[in-house]
């Protein structure tokens, strides 16, 4: 029998593989895709609002996918999943965003003059991304060090070791990192100001889920992106970076919207 096809969209830094415990529990009854590292091909460069990035996405289904797929996206992914959606409906089943950080109307108008003025770093990760550490002489270096950074303490330990695997690099004199940082700082600097301007797309059905701690999603945005499409939306436990800390639990929530979606039924919008 023929499977059904996830197409995966990772978040800002950290690549694809990163996720292989999450996109474990799908590969039984899915063929699942997942992008290695967006923003880093030549031939979709890095722009404002992020539209040469949603062409990659839409470029990579076309390339590696045979018939409409499942997006499934993570942060970064899911905004473009969710752009890629409204330039090519064609080519998705349903989308899932994972803890999508937008902005909508007057916040996205702030945003655009934070990036006109150059202060959009002060309200984005970008300046703790351009600081990241880019070179460990050895793997216990690698693994020590990772393993200490608070970012990473919630990660549940076998994503932490995917993302090792797949985040690092080993280079001349020792290891660097896989995802460009100069690239990770360029895409938080040109985050989309623009979100509220996009249509509402029938017969592309989607659910927002996110993480019940999160600070990255903006609430308010949240509400006026439902009320507009109509999106189922729920909570999962953990953070903004939910599917690395509770894997298996946004596994199952994950796989129910996408049952619910293939089964046909209507969306159900249940945003408090």
């Amino acid at each position: 029998m023929k499977k059904e096809i996830i197409h995966f969209a990772h978040a800002n830094g950290f690549p694809g593989g990163s996720y292989s415990r999450l996109l474990s529990h799908f590969t039984s009854a899915f063929d699942v895709i997942a992008v290695d590292r967006l923003g880093h091909s030549e031939q979709f460069p890095v722009n404002n609002n992020w539209s040469n990035l949603a062409d990659e996405l839409i470029h990579n289904i076309e390339e590696k996918a045979h018939e409409p797929v499942i997006g499934v996206g993570h942060s970064l992914g899911s905004i473009l999943t969710f752009m890629a959606v409204n330039k090519r409906p064609d080519l998705f089943k349903c989308v899932i965003m994972l803890d999508p950080p937008f902005f909508w109307g007057y916040a996205g108008r702030l945003f655009y003059l934070l990036k006109v003025t150059g202060m959009a770093d002060r309200f984005t990760p970008a300046n703790k991304s351009g600081r990241r550490r880019r070179f460990w002489k050895d793997m216990d270096e690698v693994k020590k060090y990772f393993y200490s950074r608070e970012l990473f303490r919630a990660f549940d330990p076998q994503s932490l070791e995917y993302y090792i695997k797949h985040g690092v690099r080993e280079c001349d004199g020792g290891f660097s990192l896989h995802y460009d940082v100069h690239k990770e700082v360029q895409i938080f600097q040109t985050m989309p100001d623009n979100i509220s301007s996009y249509k509402r797309v029938r017969g592309v059905p989607g659910s927002i889920i996110y993480g019940e701690t999160s600070h990255a999603v903006h609430k308010r945005s949240l509400s006026k992106f439902i009320e507009r499409h109509k999106f189922n939306i729920t909570t999962a436990p953990g953070g903004h970076l939910f599917p690395l800390e509770k894997p298996d639990e946004a596994a199952e929530i994950i796989l129910r919207e996408i049952d619910f979606f293939l089964s046909g039924a209507p969306a159900v919008n249940s945003f408090k």
